[in-house]
């Protein structure tokens, strides 16, 4: 399990394989992360809320968005997630999601747990490989935090600041709300090579996730760029 925004810089930087995917999941999982079932081991549980992400701040809401993420000299990358909103036995920050790969490789629906839309939780996850410090929920403006990540001979750490706010119709008209621009920036290495990685995030209030919309790494081959884009969006009907 890894948060999507340092995965994917990391992705971006080595040509690895596509970390925004979920890691596979048993055939017991679907049954397992269904509303309202769903729970997390203790220490997880514990950790994340710790770590800011769940247990407090706004819950995430029950929303269907279509994404496209574009990387440098590979194919534009389409995935379609159905955030559940959260529910009974499910602390704040938490939504069972379905997950759908559209293109370049098509993937079938795969369920987890989110938390706040930056990584899944899966049957059999027991730990983070990315440590969240300092952040607190609701966000506001100049709140700073910091992302460690330390894993397979990648390591990397980020500081982030909390920024402006702007309409949420910006990034997709159909977005309610507004969103709080979070800019992070830091250095580490991938297997003794040094890089530095830069990243904008939103996160967005009305629907309590956060997404990723740019990242840049500096390598010493040169500044490699990606972005993440809303294609489609619905808020879900009750």
């Amino acid at each position: 399990m890894r948060l999507r925004s340092l995965a994917l810089c990391l992705a971006l930087c080595v040509g690895a394989a596509d970390a925004a995917t979920p890691s596979p999941a048993s055939p017991d999982a679907a049954a397992s992360a269904q509303p309202g079932t769903a729970s997390l081991p203790p220490a997880l549980a514990d950790t994340l809320f710790s770590a800011g992400l769940i247990g407090r701040g706004e819950p995430v809401a029950a929303f269907d968005w279509t994404l496209e993420t574009k990387r440098p000299t590979r194919p534009a990358r389409r995935f379609r997630e159905r955030f559940e909103g959260g529910g009974p036995g499910l602390a704040p920050g938490l939504s069972p999601v379905v997950h759908e790969t559209l293109a370049p490789k098509p993937r079938g629906p795969r369920r987890g747990i989110s938390v706040r839309g930056l990584t899944v939780v899966h049957p059999g996850d027991t730990v983070l490989d990315v440590q969240v410090q300092g952040l607190q929920l609701p966000l506001s403006p100049g709140a700073r935090f910091r992302l460690d990540y330390d894993e397979d001979g990648a390591s990397l750490t980020q500081h982030c600041v909390v920024g402006a706010t702007l309409a949420a119709s910006t990034v997709h008209p159909e977005m309610p709300g507004s969103a709080r621009t979070i800019e992070c920036d830091g250095r580490g290495r991938y297997h003794g090579i040094p890089v530095r990685a830069g990243a904008t995030v939103l996160y967005f209030e009305r629907l309590g996730v956060f997404l990723e919309v740019e990242q840049h790494i500096d390598t010493p081959v040169g500044r490699l760029r990606g972005s993440t884009r809303v294609i489609d969006f619905e808020m879900a009907r009750r």
